[in-house]
């Protein structure tokens, strides 16, 4: 690489960022946003950048957004959470803007990709990273490679249906990211409010305003019915773990946001059910646990497929 320096661009449906960092997976600088449309939201990016960077051209420019996309034509299709952003060809975009390779990717995707490189120091050949956030997708890395698909739609675990009938994700009912992502959290604790319960601090507030990060709460504080929930949810999210382990024998599952919140009230759960439900031998083969990168992960996303967009190059 040219230059020392990487940045990234993570695009979001309320809010993004720009980060610089450097090949070895820190984070120097990082500076967020209300995202906005296509054109206002990309020009501030690069605005942004440049002011980040000091004046040095980085070495690549690496975009992580949630899909649909496509990676190969470096374009945005029409995400459900960022309306508007109907086939924006938004690597052409920062290219022409910035002067440097750029490559854009799948958020869960280059969440694994940071996890496996800078995480797990590559030490793991077949990582699964489950983001665990909003909603629910996977990153799959096999051999150290990045598995897309056709369509970029590799790793959509979340669409997946564990129920005939459920809270709705993804469009589907019963679906994985209608039962195991943050908003889910919520969704299930409603629905249990509303049948015969022990005593809850969450019965003081209003129903319809109960969110995951509330039911989190109450339940690493000790409140016997959240943590219930939470332990409903981590027997969904053990499920689905099982299908991926059965059908790709990973190495490691790394689970992101809730799962770095929660913890063991959620880990036990999760290796309890994919230990009933997946290959003895597979799952005895797989480590299931928080993402090394913690907190850090989002930002080093986006720098991680720079990272690559500038290897690409070289």
């Amino acid at each position: 690489m040219t230059s020392s320096l990487l940045l990234g661009f993570d695009i979001g449906g309320s809010k993004s960022a720009a980060i610089v960092g450097d090949g070895e997976g820190n984070a120097l600088a990082h500076e967020e946003f209300r995202t906005s449309t296509p054109d206002e939201t990309i020009a501030r990016l690069v605005e942004l950048g440049r002011r980040l960077c000091g004046g040095e051209k980085p070495a690549a420019c690496g975009i992580a957004c949630g899909g649909p996309l496509s990676s190969r034509e470096g374009m945005i299709l029409s995400p459900p959470n960022l309306p508007g952003w109907d086939r924006v060809p938004v690597v052409q975009k920062v290219r022409e803007a910035l002067g440097v390779p750029a490559a854009l990717e799948n958020d869960a995707n280059a969440a694994a990709v940071a996890e496996w490189r800078w995480g797990l120091k590559c030490q793991v050949e077949d990582l699964i990273y489950i983001t665990c956030g909003t909603g629910m997708g996977a990153g799959i890395l096999l051999g150290g490679r990045l598995i897309r698909g056709r369509q970029d739609l590799a790793g959509e675990i979340g669409h997946v249906r564990l129920l005939p009938m459920g809270p709705v994700g993804y469009y589907k009912a019963g679906s994985v990211e209608g039962l195991t992502s943050g908003t889910a959290l919520g969704n299930l604790a409603r629905l249990r409010l509303q049948e015969g319960h022990e005593p809850t601090r969450l019965d003081a507030l209003p129903l319809q305003q109960i969110t995951g990060k509330e039911v989190g709460e109450a339940a690493i504080d000790g409140d016997a019915f959240a943590i219930r929930i939470v332990r409903e949810q981590a027997d969904y999210l053990g499920q689905a773990c099982a299908i991926l382990i059965d059908i790709l024998n990973p190495q490691r599952i790394s689970l992101g946001s809730t799962a770095r919140r929660l913890g063991n009230l959620l880990l036990e759960g999760i290796r309890a059910a994919a230990k009933r439900e997946a290959l003895p031998s597979a799952y005895e083969n797989c480590i299931i646990d928080k993402a090394v990168l913690g907190d850090q992960i989002q930002d080093l996303a986006a720098l991680a497929i720079a990272r690559e967009a500038a290897e690409n190059v070289g």
